[in-house]
């Protein structure tokens, strides 16, 4: 008896399986530009050639723009920088619901 009560047991641990929930595949919907209330720096005004500067930065779960990081110095950098504070986004979706994300441009010459 105890021998089939054993075999039984290493059968059922044999047979047992772990099971885990399938993995839902996330939906990352990438955020939108909805518009920005300072106008991006321009050569307009001293007709002076504008550098390429490259800016990364987060749009929260809000939609505004944070932490950003723009490659260059001087005046242009900081107009663009300001000009980034300043836009609203429709952020970034996964499975309908907001999170953050991160976004990279490059800016150059605005002519």
């Amino acid at each position: 008896m105890r021998r089939f009560a054993l075999a039984a047991l290493v059968i059922a641990a044999a047979c047992a399986r772990e099971t885990r929930p399938e993995a839902k595949a996330m939906k990352l919907v990438p955020a939108q530009l909805l518009g920005c209330s300072v106008e991006a720096p321009s050569a307009r005004s001293g007709g002076v050639a504008i550098p390429d500067l490259s800016a990364d930065f987060q749009v929260d779960p809000r939609g505004r723009v944070r932490d950003i990081h723009v490659q260059g110095a001087g005046a242009y950098a900081k107009a663009l920088k300001r000009h980034l504070e300043s836009c609203q986004y429709e952020p970034a979706t996964r499975d309908g619901r907001p999170v953050a994300s991160r976004r990279a441009a490059v800016y150059g010459g605005y002519q």
